[in-house]
C-alpha cells in the first residue's frame, strides 16, 4: 500500500472513531436523544441503546489501532447496516438513509483494505469444512 493510501485511510479512520466514539458516549445517556429515538420512536429498549453505543464506542477505539482497524471498521459498518433498516422500516429522510449507507460502505472498504477479507475468507474456509 501506497503512502498516499495509507495516509487517507488514516484520515478516513480518524475521521469515523471522532464521529462514533462521541456518538456511542451520547448513548448512555438515558434521558437524552438517543433514548427517545430509540424507545418511543423504534420501539426498541434501553439496553439495546446501551449496547449500540458500546458498540460504536469501541469501534471507534478500535478503528484507530492498527492490529484491531479492520475488526473497529467492520464493527461499525455492523451497526451501519442495522441503523439503515431501522430508518427503512420506521421511515426517514431519504437523505437520513443515503448518509448512513455511505458510511457502511466506506467503513467495509476501510475494513477490507486493513485486511477483514482475508479474516473473512479463513472464517469461511473453517465454516465450509464442517
Amino acid at each position: 500500500m501506497n503512502t498516499f493510501k495509507k495516509v487517507l485511510l488514516f484520515l478516513m479512520s480518524a475521521n469515523f472513531a471522532n464521529t462514533y466514539i462521541q456518538h456511542g458516549w451520547e448513548k448512555f445517556d438515558a434521558e437524552g436523544f438517543w433514548s427517545t429515538a430509540f424507545i418511543e420512536r423504534w420501539g426498541y429498549g434501553l439496553y439495546f441503546m446501551y449496547f449500540i453505543g458500546v458498540l460504536e464506542f469501541l469501534g471507534g477505539i478500535a478503528i484507530l489501532i492498527p492490529k484491531a482497524n479492520k475488526y473497529g471498521a467492520f464493527t461499525l459498518a455492523v451497526v451501519m447496516l442495522g441503523a439503515a433498516i431501522t430508518r427503512i422500516v420506521f421511515g426517514t429522510s431519504l437523505d437520513d438513509v443515503i448518509w448512513i449507507l455511505f458510511s457502511m460502505v466506506t467503513l467495509l472498504y476501510i475494513s477490507l483494505t486493513y485486511g477483514m477479507d482475508s479474516e473473512l475468507k479463513h472464517y469461511y474456509s473453517k465454516v465450509s469444512r464442517k
